[in-house]
């Protein structure tokens, strides 16, 4: 019987081009961490989801709902030394603090630099690190089906760290204690990712599953109450997408920030307003319902019988989500494993 030996590519001398862009696979949430030997455990960056595409020498990035990224962080460039010709890879944007920890209202400040004045700026004083986790495309040949292992395997092969680019190095089998380490550093929590998963472009699917020290979505922004004196905003009215509507699913009244405050108060003033919902919940009369264009993530314990949120908290404005994508999401079972006696295990620090 012939030796089982490892793949081996083929490369055959015709013209091959990149899909012009792929949209990333997302994880399904969890709700406890567990060690198996059949994952690849990673921190959950809390960052900015970004595709990156290297074709004909130059360096293009967009963003989960496809929005062109490329002029905004020209960081990335550096991609272009470091990755094979005709390459797709799929990452996060992150800023870091002094620790090398993400630091959110810092990614906040540099996603609202737009002009060229604000983005160099911006630059200077909060330089984004593109941590990259995934190999799609290389030397034009598609990688998607082949399993996750083996895609970063080849990822490791091709990319190092260096300069403003980060090669996460996952974790394998060890969970529990990788999570406890992320709670330790203040992160968000891990992503479990199937060793032979393939990757599904566009899909939310089990074989990847996100396990938070808090739970958070993202939700449309239905309605809001001005705020009085230096208050901007007292409360957001948020909801869900479901069967080709908008639900409400809570009121927003903690987290926020006199800067957070001043931008939501912004983006809400300039959409179209709209009639109450006939399905929305007895409210304050102060609700100003508007057409759900602006995404916020927010953070909750659980939801209730009546399908509305827990003491929820604003964690954020979502510019690189899409309404429509703000669907309620149950948490997926995660693999059954017992608690191992001890383990250590030290989550990445990423470059300042």
């Amino acid at each position: 019987m012939p030796l089982r030996v490892r793949p081996v590519e083929l490369d055959l001398p015709f013209d091959r081009t990149l899909p012009d862009q792929i949209r990333p696979m997302l994880p399904m949430p969890a709700a406890t961490p567990f060690d198996s030997p059949e994952y690849a455990f990673e921190v959950a960056w809390n960052g900015v989801r970004a595709m990156a595409a290297l074709e004909g020498g130059r360096v293009s990035l967009w963003g989960r709902n496809l929005t062109d990224l490329t002029n905004r962080y020209p960081e990335v460039e550096s991609l272009k030394e470091m990755t094979p010709a005709d390459s797709i890879v799929d990452g996060e944007l992150i800023v870091t603090d002094v620790d090398g920890r993400p630091d959110p209202l810092a990614l906040q400040e540099r996603e609202h630099a737009t002009t060229s004045a604000a983005i160099a700026r911006a630059i200077a004083d909060h330089p984004v690190t593109y941590v990259v986790y995934d190999l799609l495309y290389a030397r034009g040949r598609s990688l998607m089906r082949e399993p996750l292992h083996r895609r970063q395997g080849r990822l490791r092969e091709s990319i190092r760290s260096a300069n403003r680019i980060y090669v996460a190095d996952p974790v394998v089998a060890e969970g529990f204690a990788f999570f406890d380490a992320a709670q330790e550093k203040g992160l968000a929590g891990v992503i479990a990712k199937r060793l032979d998963s393939p990757y599904r472009p566009g899909q939310r699917h089990p074989d990847w599953l996100e396990v938070r020290s808090a739970r958070q979505q993202d939700f449309a922004v239905l309605g809001f109450i001005p705020g009085s004196g230096s208050r901007r905003i007292e409360a957001l009215v948020v909801g869900i997408y479901e069967t080709g509507g908008y639900l409400p699913s809570g009121v927003v009244v903690g987290g926020f920030d006199p800067i957070a405050e001043g931008r939501l108060r912004a983006a809400l003033d300039v959409l179209p307003n709209v009639p109450r919902p006939p399905d929305a919940p007895a409210l304050d009369d102060r609700v100003c319902w508007v057409d759900p264009r602006l995404v916020v993530a927010v953070k909750f314990s659980e939801w209730t019988a009546a399908g509305q949120l827990r003491f929820p908290i604003f964690a954020g404005i979502r510019l690189d989500v899409s309404p429509s994508e703000c669907f309620r999401m149950s948490l997926a079972d995660s693999p059954v494993s017992s608690r191992p006696v001890q383990a250590v295990v030290q989550p990445p620090r990423l470059p300042l």
